[in-house]
């Protein structure tokens, strides 16, 4: 619950920053029960959050897919274990970045969530500054 005051911190960093928060919460530990998911959504109040319960671990297992059908394309060497789990993790993705068959290629990705918002907060200040970059290259 600590990454989630973290963030809700670093995102009024940026009150009227684009940006989208798409914040997905998932059983990972045996303590992680539903009945006290009322208590942890309130710890984000920035109306740019979008918050889920995703009690089948679905987007994590998608994540793990993806990873592994081409560890390379993440930077990875190696497949992830076939149970593993992304959870306490942020990503950050460009406003190009659209999620099809496979997760796109985040420009930072990195957990658990406290500990690496400094990371995350530089992750977030170049794809900002990018963006408008981006913007004015697609206009030409």
């Amino acid at each position: 619950m600590r990454g989630a005051s973290a963030l809700d911190q670093l995102l009024a960093e940026y009150p009227q920053a684009p940006i989208r928060v798409f914040l997905v919460w998932e059983p990972a530990l045996k303590t992680d029960v539903a009945s006290s998911l009322s208590d942890v959504l309130t710890l984000l109040d920035d109306p740019r959050v979008t918050q889920y319960w995703d009690p089948g671990r679905v987007v994590s297992n998608d994540l793990v897919r993806s990873v592994n059908e081409d560890p390379a394309r993440y930077g990875r060497r190696d497949p992830l274990p076939p149970d593993f789990i992304a959870w306490d993790v942020v990503a950050v993705f460009g406003q190009s970045a659209r999620w099809a068959r496979d997760l796109p290629v985040p420009a930072y990705y990195g957990g658990p969530v406290v500990n690496v918002i400094n990371n995350t907060r530089k992750a977030l200040a170049e794809e900002l500054a990018a963006e408008p970059e981006a913007a004015r290259s697609a206009g030409n």
